[in-house]
């Protein structure tokens, strides 16, 4: 019997993959991926052993019954529990190391978790490792699987002499964490569950790719080094034509100039600082790719906080680089996992895998690549190793994974060789916090004089809050009244329902003035906030022409939520910013009098509503409170508010006081509190048994990464029928399962990330029953229908509309 991996049908003519193909081409694919960062051969053994339980009758029958259309239960053969079982019957005895059962553990680990995450030891104390050793053997038909494996697909002396390897890697890791975190077991665990996720995420690479390219009969080109000489001429060039004959440009000009004289410093982890309108894109693209032109890195990665920065941003890098369509922008996922247990999800084949040379992404999704369950999310840990990782505005980062963020970094510098680069006009003092980030011994990129920060003074902030703060109606008098007053406002509020509101109120103000008024927020896709920004670009590009020719007669109004404030390249005469950070505060400036366009300083208003709904939205809480530390702190010593640096310092130390115990991740569990972070360091609270004593992991991964969340409430996104997102819902309610693998439906997918909205759960369970959200091919995409989605608004709750 010739053992497959893999039946499918090309052409009309069915095709199969044996087992030893793939079990060798994953292990190729997964060493590779960790070529560079000592643990090719760790990843190499977990890949050669990850399917060892397909190497049976049962499952190549499973297999060609599925081939033939019979029905079958997807996962019902259990092939991940035979490989964990055969390293530790070999590697986990009592004659075995320390260090050899801590290499056996993190390649089981990585084997029995390739189709999904399992707990180590839960939090009753369960063991994982036990509990797939003693499952009948009989039913996995253990003793069939290794021999028929060893038989055709590997050889056992080679398995042997890559474990040996393997225990080498780890060894050398092991002591070096030692050593880094001077006999600290916790923090050191903390690195190995780390390390434990890279060789799952090498291997789950390795086994999608392969898996892709076989079921497709396409084979991906082999991952060639990019150019960075061509890509940072051709950037050079595109810089060369800037303007820099005003004051500003020219401090741009010189912070570029810094940016790209450091590249030459080795990886490690930097800061830039440096306020808004300071030109921090271009800046940074220069200095990466002269960094990864020094350093020969894989790929450059820029993570953003929000969608409309994304969005810019990426036509800005695309515009300074060669080949613009190796500039990958991924920001949602259209496809929604399902938990298959032991079956692999076809539909996980369509997932981006980064292998792009520039990949610009969100926040979220770094984050949820570092600790979410989601095998997808997993996948694309291993594309961290040898990159320059942009985090920029840093300080939007969740006050929660604050610590789990700065020991998550601390890994990829140490272990990955990346470069990461935390960008902010408002760096948060993380270095202070009781899990510090590891920042370099002179991290800053840039150093401006008090002349040159001057230059960035183009706005005034009126601190027009009080103690019982404005209602709906006071807010819309204090905005109309500013609206007779200048000539361009932005109103950034903290949340979407108190922008729609607003803008509703406001609509008829605008009217009377014969003014022209928006609306925007991630209720809006992509695609739509895009168009709308054009045309409000535009509407302030003809008032602001107006005003240097001694005009300004007309009038533009944005309300907003804070989806504009950061990174956006839009100025107003006026901005009004409800109550919240002072980074918030910091960001929001920036959008006032960008570039001395009205000519005199701008107005920025600090307000604060009453009865505000931040129940989902602590962080603004918490900020809200440090803020109003530092304006009392002023008023008291009798000095007017202004930003400066040691403001802004203030606020962090007030703000890392504030959240101290809220920085691990806290979570309940059985009514008592405790922290992600120690889950996955040595979950000392349900590891205690003697039955866990002769096991090293102790890490809940899967209950952790079920649990980790980067907002309070798990989001989904939706496909919206704005514009063309209408024919690509119509495309993927024709398509039939066949159909899955065929080309067309990846490049659908890539289209169709542009026409998403996100939406909590309980968001979705109300759509749902209001009859307006739909799920299609298995409930894999949700749908919108017309009707709920508006012009002006985006994504519409039916209810609160009718109000």
């Amino acid at each position: 019997m010739k053992l497959l991996a893999h039946i499918t049908t090309y052409k009309g003519k069915r095709k199969e993959q044996s087992l030893k193909e793939h079990s060798y081409k994953t292990a190729k694919y997964a060493s590779e991926c960790l070529s560079n960062r000592k643990f090719s051969n760790t990843a190499y053994l977990a890949g050669l052993l990850h399917d060892i339980g397909k190497a049976t009758q049962l499952y190549n029958e499973y297999l060609e019954k599925a081939f033939q259309g019979e029905k079958v239960q997807r996962g019902s053969v259990n092939h991940t529990f035979a490989g964990v079982i055969y390293l530790f019957e070999k590697f986990h005895t009592d004659v075995n190391s320390p260090m050899e059962k801590l290499t056996c553990e993190i390649t089981a680990t990585a084997i029995g978790s390739h189709h999904g995450l399992f707990d180590c030891v839960d939090l009753d104390g369960n063991n994982g490792f036990i509990h797939r050793l003693r499952k009948d053997r009989s039913s996995l038909c253990y003793d069939e699987a290794v021999s028929s494996y060893f038989e055709q697909v590997a050889d056992e002396s080679e398995v042997q002499m890559y474990f040996q390897k393997a225990v080498k890697e780890i060894t050398d890791f092991f002591e070096e964490a030692r050593i880094t975190y001077n006999n600290n077991g916790y923090k050191t665990f903390f690195q190995i569950s780390m390390l434990s996720r890279l060789i799952l995420s090498s291997v789950i690479e390795g086994d999608r790719r392969n898996t892709a390219e076989f079921m497709s009969q396409w084979k991906e080109d082999e991952r060639e080094d990019i150019n960075w000489d061509k890509w940072l001429a051709y950037c050079e060039d595109q810089l060369s034509k800037l303007d820099t004959s005003s004051t500003l440009n020219r401090i741009r000009h010189d912070i570029s100039g810094q940016c790209i004289a450091f590249a030459g410093n080795p990886p490690d982890i930097y800061r830039l600082n440096v306020p808004t309108g300071g030109g921090k894109t271009l800046s940074l693209l220069r200095y990466a790719l002269a960094h990864a032109q020094e350093f020969n890195k894989k790929r450059i990665i820029y993570s953003i906080p929000l969608l409309s920065v994304l969005d810019q941003n990426v036509r800005v890098i695309r515009d300074y680089v060669p080949d613009k369509e190796k500039v990958l922008e991924h920001h949602s996922n259209v496809v929604h996992e399902k938990d298959k247990g032991e079956e692999l999800d076809p539909y996980e084949l369509l997932k981006e895998s980064w292998g792009a040379p520039v990949i610009v992404s969100t926040l979220v999704q770094l984050l949820d690549i570092l600790f979410k369950h989601q095998t997808s999310a997993i996948r694309r840990m291993q594309a961290l190793c040898d990159s320059v990782v942009v985090i920029d505005e840093v300080q939007s980062l969740p006050v929660k994974v604050t610590e789990m963020f700065n020991t998550a970094m601390n890994f990829l510098k140490q272990y990955c060789n990346a470069t990461i680069i935390l960008s902010s006009a408002t760096q948060p003092c993380f270095e202070e916090l009781k899990w510090p980030i590891h920042l370099a011994k002179e991290p800053d990129m840039v150093h401006l004089d008090s002349l040159q920060l001057r230059t960035f003074i183009r706005a005034q902030v009126i601190d027009c809050t009080s103690p019982y703060g404005m209602d709906l109606d006071e807010c819309t008098e204090f905005c109309g009244n500013l609206v007779k007053k200048h000539s361009s406002v932005l109103i950034v509020c903290n949340t979407k329902s108190q922008a729609r509101k607003l803008f509703r109120r406001l609509q008829k103000e605008a009217k009377q003035l014969g003014g022209y008024i928006l609306h925007l927020s991630t209720s809006m896709c992509q695609e739509h906030r895009s168009n709308d920004l054009k045309e409000l670009q535009n509407k302030l590009s003809l008032l602001q022409d107006d005003v240097r020719n001694g005009g300004g007669q007309q009038k533009v109004i944005c309300v907003s939520t804070q989806v504009i404030e950061a990174g956006m390249d839009i100025s107003f005469e006026a901005v009004v910013r409800v109550l919240a950070g002072i980074d918030n505060l910091v960001q929001v400036i920036g959008r006032c009098n960008r570039s001395n366009e009205y000519g005199n300083i701008g107005k920025v208003y600090l307000i604060h509503l009453k009865n505000e709904n931040l129940g989902m939205l602590q962080d603004i809480k918490y900020r809200q409170i440090c803020t109003r530390k530092v304006l009392e702190l002023r008023k008291q010593i009798g000095e007017t508010f202004s930003i400066s640096g040691q403001a802004v310092h203030r606020y962090y130390q007030y703000l890392f006081e504030e959240i101290r115990g809220k920085v691990r991740y806290p979570v309940k569990s059985y009514g008592t509190e405790i922290y992600l972070m120690d889950l996955l360091s040595n979950n000392n609270g349900s590891a205690n048994g003697k039955e866990n004593d002769g096991y090293l992991l102790h890490q809940p991964f899967k209950t952790a990464g079920q649990i980790f969340e980067v907002f309070d409430k798990d989001t989904i996104d939706v496909l919206v029928p704005y514009q063309q997102g209408k024919k690509l819902i119509e495309q993927l309610k024709s398509m039939e399962e066949k159909q899955f693998y065929l080309e067309n439906f990846k490049e659908i997918m890539q289209k169709a990330k542009k026409y998403t909205v996100s939406i909590f759960e309980n968001e979705k369970e109300r759509l749902e029953r209001q009859g307006v959200l739909h799920g299609i091919l298995e409930n894999r995409i949700f749908v919108l229908d017309d009707k709920a989605y508006h012009k002006s608004y985006g994504l519409m709750d039916m209810e609160e509309y009718g109000e």
